[in-house]
């Protein structure tokens, strides 16, 4: 029976080592067994995620040998499965395309003047296509574009639906295939919307969304915070959550996301300095799986359409107690 491997827990200096890609010391954590015995000097994690971005794991490592051998006997020749190496969209592209002049601002100039949208256009370097699609850049810790989600949008603020569904394009794809490449080409590891907004603030409690719009609306009702988009309710991934290392979190999901959300609460725990269910959503009043209608309206229900529907300020001061309690 294979042993179970997990990352070595952090005890002093002495258990991070120098990572095999980057070379770095005391930065490297290996994966051991239940005895803290390592598998292989090469099989752990960077904490350099960023920068380095170095993941062995050991379902890498037994896949790359046949015959599955214990750190004991493990030999120098075990062959490297490095990982790719991230790529990136020039800075230049994604400030050429910044501008208001898209659909998305084009409803939100419904309820907002031009000076805020202009101002949080250029926070999260939001661009507008020929087509007048928005693009929301994601531009990671160290200040690089990994890629952009695009997306059009109708005069009710919501997606542009095609025969497959809700339409979403990416700027790398679109890249490829100007440069007559695939998306095989290109080496694609995403990071939370708006991430680049981090460094900037240290101490400021961040706060998760699933939709990039809704970080969008909330980044201008409540700006003393930051507001990050993971990219839909499956997007709460470790990987993508790597940057919140050491930061104060609370997490807004989708109403019909909350269980979801809630069962991942230890992940993040085990990332963040704190992390906390915003209660939302789960206040007296809100739909239920219960109620009539729920399949229909729960996928499409989160804190900035109340907003919008309600412009409440009430609905504000409430958002804000949270956090300023929290």
């Amino acid at each position: 029976m294979t042993a179970k491997y997990k990352l070595q827990k952090y005890a002093g200096r002495g258990s991070r080592h120098t990572c095999p890609s980057c070379h770095r010391p005391n930065c490297f954590t290996l994966y051991v067994d239940s005895s803290g015995n390592p598998l292989s000097p090469e099989v752990g994690k960077c904490d350099h995620i960023n920068k380095c971005g170095y993941h062995f794991t050991p379902r890498d490592y037994f896949a790359a040998n046949s015959t599955r051998r214990t750190a004991r006997n493990f030999a120098a020749s075990t062959p490297r499965a490095m990982p790719a190496q991230t790529s990136y969209i020039p800075m230049q592209l994604v400030e050429r395309s910044e501008s208001i002049a898209n659909t998305l601002m084009d409803w939100l100039g419904r309820y907002y003047d031009k000076g805020q949208l202009a101002t949080v256009t250029a926070l999260y370097h939001l661009g507008s296509t020929r087509r007048r699609e928005v693009i929301y850049p994601q531009i990671d810790t160290t200040g690089q574009c990994r890629t952009g989600k695009i997306m059009q949008y109708g005069l009710d603020g919501h997606r542009v639906k095609s025969d497959m569904g809700d339409h979403v394009d990416w700027l790398h794809a679109r890249l490829m295939r100007k440069q007559g490449k695939t998306t095989a080409d290109y080496q694609l590891r995403q990071c939370l919307f708006g991430e680049h907004l981090l460094p900037w603030q240290p101490d400021t409690t961040v706060c998760v969304v699933e939709g990039e719009k809704t970080a969008v609306i909330c980044a201008m009702e409540v700006p003393q915070y930051i507001w990050l988009s993971c990219g839909g309710c499956q997007g709460l991934t470790q990987a993508r959550c790597a940057s919140l290392a050491g930061r104060r979190v609370m997490v807004f999901p989708d109403i019909d996301a909350i269980p979801l959300w809630r069962d991942k609460l230890p992940m993040l725990q085990g990332i963040c300095h704190s992390v906390m269910l915003s209660p939302w959503a789960e206040r007296e009043g809100y739909p239920t799986p219960d109620d009539r209608g729920w399949e229909s309206c729960a996928p499409k229900f989160d804190i900035a359409d109340h907003i919008i529907g309600s412009k409440s300020r009430a609905t504000l001061g409430q958002v804000c107690k949270w956090l300023e309690d929290y």
